[in-house]
C-alpha cells in the first residue's frame, strides 16, 4: 500500500470518527474514557495519525451506540452520501421493532410522505 495513500485513508477515517463522536456528544476525553482507551491514542487515531485495531474500534462503536459500519460512510476524497446514510440509520431502527410495528410503518409511511408532498 502506498504510504500517501495509508495517510489520506487514516485522516479520512479519522474525520469520520471526530463526526460519529460530535454528533453522539462526547468530548474526546469523555468518549477516550468511556471507550476504555488513552485519550492521546484516541487522539492520534482522530487525527489520523495511527491506526487502530478491530478491537479496539468495537470500545468506540460499543461507547459511541453506533454500528461500526457508519465509521466507514463515503470513501476517502468523496463527500458522504447523506441519502445512504439516512436510509441505513432507518434500516438500522426498523431492525429494531417488532413485526406488528413495521406492518404499521409500512401502513403509515406512504400517508404521510403523500400528505407532506401535498402541503
Amino acid at each position: 500500500m502506498d504510504i500517501t495513500y495509508k495517510k489520506a485513508f487514516l485522516k479520512w477515517f479519522g474525520q469520520n470518527l471526530k463526526r460519529a463522536r460530535k454528533e453522539t456528544g462526547y468530548s474526546q476525553e469523555s468518549l477516550s474514557e468511556h471507550a476504555g482507551m488513552d485519550l492521546s491514542y484516541y487522539g492520534a487515531v482522530e487525527r489520523g495519525e495511527r491506526a487502530i485495531t478491530i478491537l479496539k474500534l468495537s470500545q468506540i462503536t460499543n461507547a459511541l451506540d453506533i454500528p461500526m459500519r457508519n465509521l466507514f460512510s463515503g470513501e476517502p476524497h468523496y463527500p458522504l452520501n447523506k441519502k445512504k446514510d439516512k436510509l441505513e440509520e432507518l434500516i438500522e431502527f426498523l431492525r429494531e421493532r417488532e413485526s406488528e410495528d413495521l406492518e404499521l410503518f409500512i401502513d403509515v409511511l406512504p400517508k404521510l410522505i403523500n400528505w407532506k408532498l401535498s402541503e
